[in-house]
């Protein structure tokens, strides 16, 4: 039998429709994969779970697409290839850094032709060496209202001071200084007029100190240490702190130093690595120096065998030298931090593997309840409340709790009064306020009863930034760069005003001393009075 041209040439022209058409089915089927993902209707899928979602989808769908180009466009063998080349190149040769938000959706792109972060630094520190001569350091001037380590003297994010403006509209706050900085994710810490903060600069980890009043940099102490992640990016993590004269700041890496206030000078013979014989974890040191009598206190973590016994480790703080070792858990991303429960003195910390306390004077763990999370994700401080309680949370839909401490002929206990998903911190801080705390759920504000764990209202994107609380006022660092004043109510939600401050992301814990707010990105810093009723000032 003979075939017709028609029959013969069918097929084909089947065959080359499905390859036309490839390309626009895959990017509809992506489309749509995309906005179910980001409108289903669940509560507990949190933005970070939607975000990797969206990254497979985009992911599997650049695949397919290159193999289309490459087996099923039917083009020219060298135009395949070409594209392919040039869009490789394309991409290489014009995006220097993409950092992404605390979600994984991507935040910001330089490209390669513009300056860095580092070279803008220079130059505008250069800039300042004209200036004039500072006043000496006082780290003594407003003990009262200073901000001397990270979340304030008690960790618990509240700090003292004059009363703050409630009426941004009326009041705005007052621009005192802006300006460029080091890397990395450190807060400031304020003493007198010295601010303090750890950076990255080039391949160097830097202490600077800077002056409160112009912002203008005091001095700095730099060494070889260079921490770099690819979500994170680069630099140190741990907030500095200042104690009496001194100044004790922890890198990535692991190198603990400690400083002297007035001119930044090593004052031990060297500086420690807390790191020798262990390993570090996956996104650096991240636990701020806890300072009280005669130690300084780290947390390390146990994240090797060799390493066991001294995952939480107590320096002298005139020398450097080790006083004593304990602990033989995986660190995480949260600071030692100094309470009293059931009549103990102890270092409460949110390891790995849970919370623990340990006896203040030896390091010997006395509690321990077992808190397993994503990747062993803990980061938010603990909060210590009346009646030896200690709320924790953690994100990945982990939620939180509310544990009782308890002591009976020298034994430690932990009750779980209740545990729920009404706040899950994923790398911010919440506050407690009469019977409520406050939180970012997931990047949204949440206020919770403590007596039952329920949720009160959620209300209010902010992203994974940060707060602190000054009376009933909520100062909050949105991770957008956008800095909040809100009322701690259990009413609503009452966003009382905003102002832009940054506009990449903005992880980095903000410091209150005195009324005014001290601000920093991995790129910028700032310093706002919230005090005044005064006209936005200009960057100096």
């Amino acid at each position: 039998m003979t075939l017709s041209t028609t029959d013969v040439t069918q097929p084909i022209r089947k065959r080359s429709l499905f390859r036309a058409w490839f390309p626009v089915i895959v990017l509809v089927l992506a489309g749509l994969a995309l906005l179910a993902v980001w409108t289903w209707p669940d509560e507990n899928m949190e933005r970070g779970r939607r975000a990797g979602m969206s990254w497979t989808i985009v992911m599997a769908s650049s695949l397919l697409g290159l193999i289309w180009l490459l087996l099923l466009s039917g083009w020219q063998w060298w135009l395949r290839l070409g594209m392919v080349l040039a869009i490789g190149l394309g991409i290489y040769g014009s995006i220097g850094n993409l950092k992404f938000d605390g979600d994984v959706v991507p935040k910001e792109i330089r490209f390669r032709w513009e300056k860095t972060a580092a070279e803008i630094l220079e130059e505008h520190r250069q800039q300042q060496k004209e200036g004039p001569a500072l006043p000496p350091v006082a780290v003594h001037a407003e003990p009262a209202t200073d901000y001397p380590e990270y979340r304030n003297i008690r960790r618990d994010g509240i700090v003292n001071g004059p009363g703050l403006s409630r009426d941004w509209q009326a009041q705005p706050p007052q621009l005192l200084w802006r300006q460029p900085v080091g890397g990395g994710y450190a807060g400031f810490v304020v003493a007198g007029n010295l601010a303090v903060t750890i950076e990255q600069r080039g391949d160097q980890e830097v202490i600077a100190g800077y002056d409160t009043e112009s912002g203008r940099e005091r001095w700095i102490y730099s060494y070889d240490a260079l921490f770099n992640e690819a979500l994170g990016g680069e630099g140190p993590r741990a907030t500095p702190t200042v104690a009496g004269e001194d100044v004790f700041a922890l890198g990535a890496t692991g190198q603990l130093t400690c400083l002297k206030a007035a001119t930044g000078e090593l004052k031990w013979e060297s500086s420690v690595d807390i790191l020798a014989n262990n390993k570090n974890i996956p996104w650096g040191m991240s636990g701020s120096p806890l300072v009280y009598d005669n130690v300084v206190v780290v947390n390390p973590g146990a994240q090797v065998e060799e390493a066991k016994g001294r995952a939480l480790v107590a320096y002298d703080r005139q020398t450097g030298k080790p006083i004593w070792q304990a602990g033989s858990f995986k660190a995480a991303y949260c600071s030692p931090m100094l309470a009293s429960l059931a009549g103990r003195r102890q270092i409460l910390i949110f390891d790995a593997g849970g919370l623990a306390g340990h006896d203040a004077a030896n390091g010997n763990e006395l509690f321990r309840f077992a808190w397993p999370t994503y990747q062993d994700i803990n980061v938010a401080q603990p909060l210590i409340l009346p009646d030896d309680r200690v709320f924790i949370s953690s994100g990945y839909n982990t939620g939180c709790a509310l544990l009782k401490i308890t002591e009976a002929n020298e034994t430690f206990a932990v009750k779980e009064l209740w545990r729920t998903k009404a706040m899950r911190c994923k790398f911010t801080n919440p506050v407690y306020y009469e019977g409520h705390i406050y939180g970012l759920d997931d990047g949204i504000l949440t206020c919770v009863d403590v007596k039952t764990g329920q949720r009160i209202w959620r209300d209010g994107r902010y992203g994974h930034g940060q707060l602190v609380l000054s009376g009933n006022l909520l100062v909050i660092q949105a991770e957008s760069g956008k800095l909040v004043l809100a009322e701690a109510t259990p009413a609503e939600h009452r966003e009382l005003g905003s102002i832009p401050v940054f506009t990449e992301k903005t992880w980095n814990y903000l410091a209150l001393a005195n009324g005014k707010v001290y601000l920093r990105n991995h790129k910028e810093m700032a310093c706002f009075d919230l005090t005044t009723v005064k006209s936005t000032g200009e960057s100096k």
